[in-house]
């Protein structure tokens, strides 16, 4: 199967774009949904030149003759349509793009990124205290909302978590009339007059479009789960108080129908936030020794 999926992945096609499960012709790429299509441009820049770049770079394998040709296709047709190309990660797209060109030209690249560095002791005291303190908050001040440019801080946070593949399937739902937040079922209940709510959801499209709801869809909810977290780390720096509540699939799909969005939207969780009315108990965890699985 690794082998089959290598192949696929640098196929000298340039007329096509194949994977595992089919294969997108230029025809089936000029007609794509462009949202789908700009996630085929994504996944194929990182398994095509990504992550082969690197390996080739430090001498553990050779750069591939045909290297990202099949995102090359992608993006030729994504321009060719005349469709945006100056967001930040279609610059992403064209920064590896440009890259293979000059690999498959037989150029010596190099890449003129830092290295990551140990952060300073300060540094390291604001990561523990961000780490260690945040707690879930499920009080909050009455008749306070949180103002849109500190949700707009928390959900740049959500959008800056790692998610498989660079695909970008999350969207958020910003609720904050609680008429409306009724509408969101949760495990605990929620005083929905004192809080906004982000409902995390997912574009099943783009999993569709790469193949990945056959081979990984359980990446879908992992990517929802690193945007929550890093949204309630976000809300806590702000002096604000989070909670990350789920849902069932019955209640997810009787929101998703009450608020009428789109069939390929599926709600993954929510994050509940306001003003802290009181601080609660931080929970403590296991120690670690009881969460290390030893194979030695």
């Amino acid at each position: 199967m690794t082998e089959k999926f290598d192949e696929l992945h640098q196929s000298q096609d340039t007329e096509a774009v194949r994977w595992l499960y089919g294969e997108y012709s230029r025809k089936d790429l000029e007609g794509m949904d462009p949202v789908c299509l700009r996630a085929l441009l994504r996944e194929r820049v990182h398994h095509t030149i990504e992550v082969e770049l690197y390996p080739a770079l430090t001498g553990e394998k050779q750069a591939h003759a045909k290297m990202g040709s099949q995102a090359a296709l992608v993006w030729e047709v994504w321009r060719s349509r005349g469709l945006p190309t100056e967001e930040p990660d279609l610059q992403w797209c064209q920064q590896y793009l440009d890259i293979a060109a000059r690999v498959r030209a037989g150029e010596k690249v190099q890449i003129n990124q830092p290295l990551p560095e140990p952060f300073s002791n300060q540094e390291m005291d604001v990561v523990r205290k961000l780490m260690w303190e945040r707690r879930s908050i499920r009080d909050w001040v009455p008749n306070k909302r949180v103002p849109d440019e500190l949700l707009e801080k928390i959900l740049e946070a959500g959008r800056a978590a790692p998610n498989a593949c660079n695909l970008c399937v999350v969207r958020f739902v910003v609720i904050k009339d609680p008429k409306q937040q009724k509408m969101v079922w949760s495990d605990i209940p929620t005083p929905y007059d004192r809080c906004t709510l982000i409902v995390i959801c997912y574009d099943r499209r783009v999993y569709e479009t790469v193949g990945h709801d056959r081979l990984v869809p359980h990446n879908m909810l992992l990517d929802c789960a690193a945007a929550g977290d890093h949204m309630c780390l976000m809300a806590h720096a702000l002096g604000l108080g989070a909670v990350w509540l789920t849902c069932t699939e019955k209640t997810a799909a009787t929101f998703k129908k009450k608020l009428g969005l789109p069939d390929y939207i599926e709600q993954a969780l929510h994050v509940a936030v306001g003003y802290p009315a009181i601080a609660s108990i931080k929970s403590r965890r296991l120690p670690l020794k009881d969460m290390v699985i030893n194979q030695e």
